[in-house]
């Protein structure tokens, strides 16, 4: 394949120093970096933050990627990785929305899907935007990075209880401003 050529390419003249190379790669990988911070973030100008902690730490590390796998997802892996240093960095403490304030939806599964499918992926990433730094992050491990709440629980020091339950916080937050969205 003709792009992984390349991005290998690119990745060997990058650990060489080759500013060229690494600017080719930051373009690259600009969109998919961004799409991840964007998830974390909460605010564009975090994201760019965290899209540019996470780069340096990609240009970094180059050398321990071992091409034995794909570049992407390790790429995505060191993004992720930067995101949850940036949170751990600048959240000082855990914030909790209270269960009471998630108000149950009247939504039925039907009219929820149906709104789902009317909201662009933008709109979306806004929404899970809006969620509180904590519940934002234990939501986007779980959901878009696929860790378990165990490991979830060891990366951020928390109970795997509470991880289950920033998600489901989450889970209800989206589903509410969906609903809004819908009846709008």
């Amino acid at each position: 394949m003709r792009e992984h050529s390349d991005v290998l390419q690119w990745v060997e003249a990058s650990r060489m120093g080759n500013s060229r190379a690494q600017h080719k790669l930051f373009k690259h990988f600009y969109s998919k970096a961004m799409g991840i911070c964007m998830r974390y973030a909460g605010s564009t100008d975090e994201a760019a933050d965290m899209l540019n902690e996470g780069f340096l730490k990609v240009f970094s590390n180059l050398d321990k990627y071992e091409n034995t796998g794909s570049f992407e997802a390790w790429l995505k892996k060191v993004m992720c990785n930067a995101a949850l240093d940036y949170r751990r960095k600048y959240d000082h403490g855990v914030s909790f929305v209270d269960i009471d304030e998630v108000p149950d939806g009247q939504m039925t599964d039907h009219h929820l899907n149906e709104a789902i499918s009317k909201i662009s992926s933008h709109e979306l990433v806004s929404l899970i935007q809006l969620l509180p730094p904590t519940t934002r992050t234990v939501f986007n491990m779980f959901v878009f990075e696929g860790y378990s709440h165990n490991e979830i629980s060891q990366q951020l020091n928390i109970s795997v209880n509470t991880s289950a339950w920033h998600v489901n916080s989450a889970r209800n937050q989206l589903k509410t401003a969906i609903s809004k969205y819908y009846n709008e």
